[in-house]
């Protein structure tokens, strides 16, 4: 049963959804002590129904809520300084003044104010007896100096929360929930609710019953939205209608790109392109450097002129350069770090893009997600994007099992990422490349060589990339031809220095001291605009209970650092100094004591927060955190309180933010630089990481998804090195459970599991033993279940196959798919899902025999898969994707037929392909159905026809894959072979078809470097043999020399894989001999003769197809990764 439950919850972690692109964290405002029954049910029915809504539109419903009861209180002040009580209402303005969204609870209490008799300045100060005073003081010292004015002063705490709000401000959607306190039976004098009602009137006075009806009154007359609710059925219908608006009106429309983990990462890109927008500073360095970008773009942007629209298959674009255009691809903006490049990038692709919205502009943030510094995913996103900008939405197409693992071989994701920014104008603009880290078999350093990066960009793809002086990715770009620099130059302008500074201030009534400014503008250091951010926030809070002569020596210690890191380092000191605090030395725990015993000088909960933020993969939910910190000890007495974690999040803003999802994460690498050199040469990280793996092991699905566990925990037991703990964990049945149902939504994860799994099988860990160890559990679970539920093994045969594949075990993959189908129950019928699970099984092992070249077996498991799709159709439960297998299981068909000889079947194939109008017209399917073709009419003898269909196909799988594509060589192979059978003696036909032969060695040979495989070598050795047979028969005795030497390569292939004595070895010792070379006739009489016997036009369509349609699916799945 726990089983069951366990993976209900994990596909409900799977299902559709549209992405909503901020976190609704609305600010809860209500007097404290009143509707407190209301309050109760909110938090415990409303808001949670809400929140699971957000998520799963990939962002969180978490109202901020700075009340707490009175005892939590009282427990609090007996163990601590009460200050932090009189700063309350400074930090919920300064929450109210960053939140989007307010909500406001009122019934009939007031709240806590100052009498009028006592409400004059000089009675309020930090030494006053009321705590609303002191309240007053420190926010109005603070920056808020207008809750002290006449109108205000004697206001309760909720009104002036309230003013905020809704009146000073109106930036933010602001609703209102009034209860109606009276009875509804007025009839009846003693019922229990006149009773309560006339209980609440005589407790009140007639001051706080009048300002209560003023600040109603003054709400509803600035016509803000208010609801009046009698009771809770009624508040919880407004707030769910409300709210579940707000969630519909931002909900984006458009279709994921691959899997909705894509679609939400893309709008993380663009959220945090607009926070950075809100920073910037216009300067008139920042506007030269914005000039130079847009004439930098000018070919792109003015002079690209397409003849025929992109989506048209023959369209091609001219570009007419100006003199003055720029004629380099790239443009690199470099500095140091802090120097505000990723900012100005954010404010130029806004402007950008408002002017210029026809030109498909790809913006890519590294750093946004976890997905966004692995290269693999940067391309395949960007190529994604770029497709869909010139093609429109098109379902995924799997030419065979080579997309499967196609993110495997990174060489061939760059030339599909080459060939998609062929397709016409395009700019791309990648953001602090810098972060970019390992991936699969290739390290960080590799990475950073930008190996990865095509040597020529296409002609109408601008790129721009920013990177810092000190990084490797500097060097690598700096030593290309096709780059053009752009330094990011120091600030020198005192006005536009004081501007970052106040835009970072953010409070209007707070003035920059003279003082300051004239500092920063002596301090070199200070003309970096991230130094100039962070003395601006520090300015918001490290005055608060400071006098002004320690504020300023404070700011004058800041203003000496010689650099941001070192500043950063003063900043934490001061944060742990202010907000940290430490246990008695009899509550410490050990947990305590191994955390302090990092840094004597750094240790309490805000620095654990800070670490444990920093050293996490994504980040951090706020729950995560405040568990996180019970593990560490601060339970109890100890623990934190609502106000103090309120504080710390005002402090470290916009340090320290969260994003739509939820997740507190570092957003500046200074900060995260600093943290680094501050555990240096300590076991601080390794420490952290592994209470981080712990601790989601151990946290239940409410608190950790699956999702976010598999994101942490195998990259933690990675990272320090827990080898045997992260094979138990990625052998785990619920971990697996949860992989097989999200493989499609989740790439990055694909992705991550197979690194995982390529570092373990390095250290002795066999993933085939594994994954039967696992199917052996799973059946000891379908025992226990009645009726036995077989959709959990289909689910897994598939993701363990397809792991399996990509690391290079076809066999086994394949007894894994034909044990899972050979449990099919005859005679009983499934749900829906069970037949697609099975539907994917059959197609799959359909591909593995193409590849296998079984034609006996292809047929026999294409059928089973069309009957299950039949069976789905007519159950009216077909879908996109269901249609799509059914096309490529025709394609599997018609190569099995092809192979078989039974040429009549495969014309009727045709037309089923073609009227299939979820794969018409897609260039990937319309390549395929024409090699189809071409072999098929190549077995009937038209050559004719042949050749025009191979043409076709190549055009097709150019503009998809690019020219370098082991798909596009294997027509290129084709189509020259046809033009060598028929043996044409024009000198066009020649010369392209020696052409051809050349690109098809070019990238099997670069496709056997990197797969290190028997059969790479084997075709290699196949292609040299085609072209030096060829070049024999030239006038050119260059070309009839360079032929023998390709002959004696072909050969030495052949002996290392076969022996010296097998038949084909010795038939190509014979015409590369030396010993022959001047004996010309004889050679070209053995290459006549092994022509007509091999490659006659009226050989049977079996041979046509083995020979000319070899590679049409390879086995290029048995790749190992290297």
């Amino acid at each position: 049963m726990q089983v069951i439950n366990i993976r209900k919850k994990i596909m409900a972690e799977t299902s559709d959804s549209l992405f909503l692109g901020f976190p609704l964290g609305p600010y809860l405002c209500y007097v404290p002590g009143d509707l407190q029954e209301e309050l109760i049910y909110l938090k415990a029915k409303v808001f949670p129904h809400l929140d699971t809504l957000c998520q799963a539109k990939g962002t969180c419903f978490r109202p901020v809520d700075l009340q707490r009861s009175k005892q939590e209180r009282r427990d609090y002040e007996n163990n601590h300084k009460l200050d932090l009580f009189d700063q309350k209402l400074k930090i919920s303005l300064d929450l109210i003044d960053r939140s989007s969204f307010f909500i406001c609870l009122l019934g009939h209490s007031y709240g806590q104010c100052l009498p009028a008799e006592n409400g004059s300045r000089s009675d309020i100060g930090p030494c006053s007896l009321s705590e609303v005073a002191r309240n007053l003081h420190v926010a109005a010292e603070a920056g808020y100096p207008w809750v002290m004015e006449d109108e205000y002063r004697t206001s309760s705490l909720t009104e002036l929360e309230i003013t905020k709000a809704a009146f000073i401000d109106n930036n933010r959607s602001c609703f209102f929930y009034f209860k109606d306190c009276t009875p509804q039976d007025t009839q009846d004098d003693r019922s229990s609710e006149t009773c309560n009602f006339l209980n609440m009137l005589s407790t009140q006075s007639q001051r706080e019953r009048q300002r209560m009806r003023n600040l109603k009154k003054k709400i509803i007359n600035h016509c803000l939205p208010v609801r009046f609710f009698r009771n809770l059925y009624e508040l919880e219908e407004m707030i769910k209608v409300d709210w579940e608006g707000i969630c519909k009106f931002h909900e984006d429309p458009k279709h994921p790109i691959s899997g909705w983990q894509d679609s939400f990462d893309l709008k993380y890109h663009a959220m945090y392109a607009r926070t950075l927008c809100d920073w910037f500073v216009p300067s008139a360095p920042t506007t030269e450097i914005l000039n130079t970008l847009n004439k930098f773009l000018r070919p792109v942007t003015h002079n690209a002129k397409s003849e025929m629209h992109s989506k048209n298959p023959g369209a091609h674009f001219t570009c007419d350069l100006d003199q003055n255009d720029s004629e380099k691809s790239i443009l690199l903006v470099c500095g140091e770090r802090g120097c505000g490049k990723s900012t100005l990038a954010a404010w130029w692709l806004q402007s950008f893009c408002r002017q210029n919205p026809d030109v498909p502009v790809i913006s890519h943030f590294c750093g946004t997600s976890t997905s966004s510094t692995d290269v693999r995913s940067m391309l395949r996103q960007c190529t994604a994007q770029l497709r869909r900008a010139h093609y429109s939405d098109f379902p995924d197409w799997d030419d065979s099992l080579e997309d499967v693992i196609e993110f495997i071989h990174l060489h061939r994701t760059v030339q599909a990422f080459t060939a998609a920014a062929s397709l016409g104008p395009c700019i791309l603009l990648i953001d602090a490349i810098d972060l970019l880290t390992e991936t699969i078999a290739i390290s960080k350093q590799e990475v950073k060589e930008l190996q990865w990066l095509p040597d020529d960009l296409p002609r109408y793809c601008k790129m721009i990339i920013t990177t810092t002086f000190t990084d490797l990715t500097y060097k690598s770009l700096t030593s290309r031809t096709d780059v053009q620099i752009l330094i990011c130059p120091h600030l020198s302008d005192s006005s536009v220095l004081g501007s970052i500074i106040c835009k970072h201030l953010s409070l209007p009534y707070k003035e920059l001291p003279a003082s300051v400014l004239q500092r920063v503008g002596r301090k070199k250091q200070c003309h970096i605009p991230a130094f100039l951010a962070l003395i601006g926030t520090e300015l918001r809070t490290c005055g608060v209970l400071r006098e002004k002569e320690e504020e300023m020596e404070l700011l004058k210690e800041y203003i000496e650092a010689d650099s941001v890191p070192e500043l950063w380092v003063k900043v934490i000191h001061r944060w742990v100094q202010d907000y940290s605090r430490t246990a008695p030395t009899e509550d410490i725990t050990e947990a305590q004591n191994c955390s302090a015993s990092l840094r004597d000088d750094l240790s309490g909960w805000v620095w654990d927060t800070l670490c444990l933020i920093h050293v996490s993969r994504a980040g951090l939910t706020e729950p995560q955190v405040l568990a996180l910190l019970e593990d560490l000890g601060y339970c109890g007495n100890l623990q934190i309180q609502v106000l103090e974690w309120a504080r710390l999040r005002s402090t470290f803003w916009p340090w320290v933010q969260e994003k739509a999802n939820g997740l507190l994460s570092i957003t500046h690498q200074s900060l995260s630089q600093a943290i680094n050199l501050l555990l240096h040469g300590m076991d601080g990280q390794n420490f952290y990481q592994r209470m981080l793996a712990k601790f989601f092991q151990k946290s239940s699905l409410e608190l950790c998804s699956w999702a976010r566990k598999m994101e942490e925990i195998p990259w933690h037991l990675k990272q320090t090195g827990s080898f045997n703990e992260l094979h138990d964990f990625l052998s785990d049945l619920f971990t697996l459970e949860f992989l097989s149902s999200s493989l499609k939504r989740f790439p990055q994860m694909t992705i991550d599991v197979i690194h995982y799994w390529t570092l373990l099988r390095q250290r002795g860990f066999d993933p085939v033993t594994s994954f039967q160890n696992l199917m052996a559990k799973t059946w000891e679970h379908l025992d226990e279940v009645h009726p036995p539920d077989h959709s959990s093994l289909w689910r897994l045969s598939l993701f363990c196959s397809k792991v399996l594949l990509c690391l290079g075990e076809m066999q086994q993959a394949r007894e894994l798919l034909l044990q899972a189908d050979r449990i099919f129950p005859k005679g009983v019928e499934l749900d829906s899902d069970s037949m697609r699970l099975l539907l994917k099984v059959q197609h799959m092992l359909a591909e593995l025999y193409v590849q296998m070249h079984l034609p006996k077996d292809t047929e026999m498991y294409c059928h089973k898969g069309l009957e299950t799709a039949r069976s789905l159709t007519v159950a009216h439960l077909d879908s996109t994707e269901v249609k799509l297998i059914v096309g490529q299981l025709l394609c599997c068909l018609c190569v099995a037929l092809l192979e078989d000889g039974r040429l009549y079947a495969v014309p009727g194939l045709f037309k089923e392909i073609s009227s299939d109008r979820c794969i018409f017209g897609h260039p990937c399917a319309d390549g395929t159905a024409m090699l189809l073709k071409a072999i098929h009419k190549l077995s009937l003898c038209e050559p004719q026809t042949a050749e025009k269909c191979f043409q076709a196909a190549l055009a097709s799988r150019r503009r998809w894959y690019g020219y370098d594509h082991p798909l596009v060589a294997e027509v290129e192979e084709q189509l020259a072979d046809l033009w060598a059978r028929i043996q044409t003696n024009t000198e066009w036909t020649q010369r392209k078809m020696v052409e051809l032969y050349r690109h098809v060695i070019s990238t099997k040979e670069t496709e056997a470097q990197m797969m290190q495989l028997p059969t790479m070598q084997h075709n290699l050795a196949v292609i040299l043999t085609k072209l030096g047979k060829v070049l024999l028969r030239s006038c050119s005795r260059v070309e009839r020399r360079e032929g023998l030497d390709l002959l004696q390569r072909a050969a030495d292939i052949r002996i290392h894989l076969l022996g010296p004595e097998h038949p084909l070895t010795r038939d190509l010792e014979l015409v590369s001999n030396p010993d022959i070379v001047g004996q010309r006739k004889h050679v070209l009489e053995v290459i006549r003769t092994t022509s007509n016997n091999n490659l006659s036009l009226g050989r049977s369509s079996t041979t046509a197809y083995k020979e000319s349609h070899s590679g049409l699916q390879k086995p290029s799945s048995q790749s190992q990764i290297t």
